[in-house]
């Protein structure tokens, strides 16, 4: 199984920084899509990354 290094990448940079962004996310004092703004960043470095592949590449 081909594991993308971009993706492996953002998963080793997300799992050094996950407390700086958990508490980014879960501040009381900040407006309430905040963490959907997280969410929307996946979607779109998903399409970004799966938008070059041929469909018989699956």
């Amino acid at each position: 199984m081909y594991i993308n290094r971009a993706l492996l990448f953002i998963a080793g940079l997300l799992f050094i920084f996950y407390p700086t962004v958990d508490s980014w996310i879960l501040d009381g004092d900040t407006t309430w899509y905040r963490p959907f703004l997280l969410w929307l960043l996946v979607i779109v470095a998903t399409y970004w990354n799966q938008r070059s592949r041929l469909p018989d590449e699956l």
